[in-house]
């Protein structure tokens, strides 16, 4: 009787890491989301350059144009709270505030690409896992000429 009780011991020790594993792989979509179209505050708006973003972020060359977001991550991450403890899920949301917005166009043509810089209420969709996972449509507050 006392080796049958030893055996749920590692076997839950090694399980427990798996457990860790899907819940972190819940997010997947929200990381790639971020990774393909968040944009750091850290650096100036008009710093971000579209042929630099396109190769460093190795974005998706099948959308036409590519979309950026420049805002503090957190700002992104909080459109899905319901509230406190709870999180929308699988439905679109228009944002209550403008997000500058960085286009990039593929020129064919000249193998290079075109800006376009906005200030554009966004809205977002929430996946099944309560996180952004898409941009699905704009409303163009301002365009945004390029400092020199």
């Amino acid at each position: 009787m006392a080796s049958s009780l030893k055996v749920p011991g590692p076997l839950l020790a090694l399980l427990f890491p798996l457990c860790g594993l899907l819940v972190h792989s819940q997010n997947l979509s929200w990381r790639e989301f971020m990774r393909q179209h968040y944009l750091s505050a850290n650096l100036e708006f008009s710093a971000y350059k579209c042929s630099d973003l396109m190769k460093d972020k190795t974005a998706p060359t099948d959308k036409n144009p590519h979309t950026f977001v420049y805002t503090l991550w957190y700002k992104i991450e909080q459109l899905c709270n319901r509230n406190w403890r709870d999180r929308y899920r699988n439905i679109y949301i228009w944002t209550h505030y403008p997000f500058k917005v960085l286009q990039c166009y593929l020129d064919q043509q000249r193998k290079s690409y075109r800006e376009r810089r906005t200030y554009s209420y966004i809205e977002f969709h929430c996946g099944k896992n309560g996180y952004v996972d898409s941009i699905e449509d704009f409303r163009l507050l301002e365009e945004l000429k390029k400092k020199m």
